[in-house]
């Protein structure tokens, strides 16, 4: 198992990304707060990996606005959404919604 931590300026702000190997996938977990200063962690992790992703979003408890499009951007991708809480996949959910009507 690998994970990759960063600590904000804010000793309450706090995010961690773990990730494991499956059969035929990579399990992405990101837990905590996910913040404007967590999005590189969140590219670099993206980046790193190649294949079939599961992101698992369980433990995410709060998602800055721009961090919902950094998260459906690789859900567009071709990840899959394995967890959430209800909130936030009503939100990324609501997003891919409205990306696929007209203008």
């Amino acid at each position: 198992m690998r994970s990759l931590a960063r600590e904000s300026q804010r000793l309450t702000a706090m995010i961690r990304i773990t990730t494991h190997h499956e059969l035929s996938r990579t399990v992405v977990t990101i837990d905590g707060q996910l913040m404007a200063a967590d999005f590189s962690e969140v590219r670099r992790a993206r980046e790193s990996i190649s294949g079939a992703v599961a992101l698992d979003l369980g433990g995410l408890d709060t998602c800055a606005r721009d961090g919902i499009r950094l998260l459906q951007d690789w859900l567009d991708a071709g990840a899959r959404l394995d967890a959430a809480t209800p909130f936030l996949r009503m939100v990324l959910q609501d997003r891919k919604d409205s990306s696929n009507q007209p203008p």
